[in-house]
């Protein structure tokens, strides 16, 4: 019997740890808009990401998509647990999803239009004819901009849009003379790669536009959302968290209520008409 015991402790240490790896808790997922490119877009939103696990003792994954109309179409479903994706698309995934708000970043969100270092372009009036790297036509940044162009009479006719698949792929585009200028977020510019960052300047900002805005998944329970909400609340008052708001440009992060997602309605009309929906 004796030298049976090394086998049968074998069996019983296994045993406890499949045990153990059937009972760690299933990953919470986080999807979120691709608006800069997925090994930009993943590192950038560690911090986010390390914050949760820790206070909700879960693993959390970041997911994105290959493109904004494919991460929309996702939220409908509702195909994620968290949900960060520009303010417009948010009040879409509410009322189409189901999904509910947990919070918003505060800093302002512009548009802005970015062209070379060496661009003789000043002003909007000067792009009439030119190459215009821009992505999804969905993106609020680019619904506000065909606004802004109309504003100043410059028609859909008048530029030649190069789609590109994030902001900071137009950066480069711009960067690399395949573009004229690219329509971003604002903040798009520093989060970019600083090569990409000092080969382009801003020529254009507009007015305040709603910012980045996360939602959970109405198959979370009420006591879960609410844990997910005050560790997002609590994200500024840690130094990561603290790093990740300024290097992001978001500034800081608080609560999103229903005046909020009401508020985004006039947008509802052109975003489901970019998304075919």
């Amino acid at each position: 019997m004796k030298a049976m015991r090394p086998y049968w402790l074998a069996i019983a240490l296994w045993f406890g740890l499949a045990t153990h790896l059937h009972a760690q808790p299933e990953a919470l997922r986080i999807g979120i808009i691709p608006y800069l490119t997925p090994n930009v877009l993943i590192s950038l939103f560690q911090p986010l990401r390390l914050q949760l696990e820790k206070d909700l003792g879960r693993p959390v994954e970041l997911y994105t998509a290959p493109d904004v109309r494919t991460f929309a179409r996702r939220t409908l479903k509702p195909d994620f647990d968290i949900v960060i994706t520009a303010a417009h698309q948010a009040r879409l995934a509410q009322i189409e999803g189901g999904y509910l708000p947990l919070a918003r970043f505060t800093g302002p969100l512009h548009a802005a239009v970015v062209v070379s270092k060496n661009s003789n372009a000043q002003h909007l009036a000067d792009l009439k004819g030119r190459r215009i790297a821009v992505t999804d036509r969905s993106i609020l940044v680019n619904i506000a901009m065909s606004r802004l162009f109309a504003e100043q009479g410059i028609r859909e006719k008048d530029l030649h849009y190069l789609p590109v698949n994030s902001q900071n792929t137009g950066i480069l585009t711009v960067a690399r003379g395949d573009a004229d200028a690219a329509i971003i977020a604002h903040f798009a510019l520093d989060q970019s790669p600083a090569e990409q960052r000092d080969a382009v300047r801003s020529i254009f900002r507009s007015a305040v536009l709603p910012n980045v805005t996360l939602l959970a998944s109405p198959a979370l329970d009420a006591n879960r959302r609410e844990q997910i909400r005050q560790s997002l609340l609590q994200l500024p008052k840690t130094i990561d968290g603290a790093k990740f708001l300024e290097s992001s440009r978001f500034q800081g992060i608080e609560a999103a209520d229903e005046a909020f997602m009401k508020s985004l309605d006039p947008y509802l009309k052109e975003t489901r008409r970019q998304l075919d929906l």
